[in-house]
């Protein structure tokens, strides 16, 4: 009888539960157990009651389940506010960057053409004829200064700076230095590799199918390293090795705008040729081996085109209009 006042009755009033079991106990002592017993008088009585001892049911699962999913919830919500609070700290505390993103200047020299180059670290190359090379238009404070030989051949005089090694690669060779001045050949259509050091040392190493292999823990002035490109056997010789040598003066005929796709090249300028349309003349000119502002002096005589550079980075050309024209 007890299951039976529990749930028809109200748990919190012990008062009227016990009234409740008396006259419970007093109804069932009159029930003679042989005979069948109905305790509903209807169908609707027993559809009630039922879904009052369900909800009665269901009320103590939630309030047992509640009890035990809160410490869970604190928990968690202990934990976000952990994460939260790490994230806020390492964006406020986080080093300040300057960075900016990596830009990359390609130079390429045509047949017969010396190209000097000087980088951002005041390095200076002097790009021999049918050569290519890349390098970052900046380079950056702690990083290494890395140049790339893509094709041909190139002297190279870089200024020593202990901080950031300067590198060389080409066709999978590998020269690092600090300061020192070398030679090297990677004409793709030539069998040989080729390094000769001018001046300071120099380290040299290969990466191959079988991993990083060092062809020269140190090479010094007048050594000259060979490597074989189909074998990959290489030697290291000694013998008087001399700086570039440049090459005559080459004279081209060309247009106008090409004259400014020469100068931007040699140069490193950003070249802006006003108008091209009012000059389509071809020139025979030479613009090796002279100073910037030569070649431009010479040029406007010769064609009568002005010029304005600004910042050093900017080349302005303006032709010769119409009306000056003979």
């Amino acid at each position: 009888m007890a299951w039976l006042s529990y749930y028809m009755g109200d748990n919190n009033n012990s008062s009227r539960n016990r009234k409740s079991d008396q006259q419970a106990n007093a109804w069932y002592d009159q029930i003679n157990d042989a005979q069948p017993f109905d305790a509903f008088s209807s169908e609707a009585q027993k559809m009630r009651i039922g879904n009052e001892i369900y909800d009665r049911i269901q009320q103590d699962i939630s309030r047992k389940r509640q009890r035990f999913l809160l410490p869970l919830k604190i928990a968690a919500a202990i934990l976000v506010l952990l994460i939260n609070s790490a994230l806020v700290y390492r964006y406020f505390h986080r080093p300040a960057s300057h960075e900016r993103p990596v830009m990359w200047m390609t130079v390429t020299s045509g047949a017969n053409e010396l190209k000097k180059i000087t980088l951002p670290d005041s390095s200076i190359i002097h790009l021999k004829s049918n050569s290519r090379i890349c390098y970052t238009a900046a380079f950056r404070t702690g990083t290494e200064r890395s140049v790339q030989l893509e094709e041909g051949a190139a002297f190279f005089d870089v200024k020593k700076d202990a901080s950031r090694p300067f590198t060389v690669h080409s066709k999978g060779f590998l020269i690092r230095v600090l300061g020192t001045s070398f030679n090297i050949s990677a004409y793709k259509d030539q069998p040989d590799f080729k390094v000769d050091v001018v001046s300071g040392r120099i380290r040299i190493e290969h990466s191959g199918g079988s991993g990083i292999k060092v062809l020269a823990e140190e090479m010094t002035k007048d050594q000259c390293l060979t490597v074989d490109l189909a074998t990959t056997d290489y030697k290291i010789e000694k013998k008087t090795v001399s700086p570039v040598v440049k090459p005559k003066a080459v004279v081209r005929q060309l247009t106008l705008q090409q004259i400014g796709q020469e100068l931007g090249d040699r140069f490193n300028l950003f070249v802006q040729l006003n108008n091209p349309e009012n000059d389509t003349s071809t020139y025979i000119v030479d613009l090796n081996n002279r100073s910037l502002e030569a070649i431009l002096k010479t040029l406007s005589e010769q064609t009568g085109f002005s010029y304005t550079i600004v910042n050093q980075q900017h080349l302005i050309i303006q032709p010769k209009t119409s009306d000056h024209m003979e």
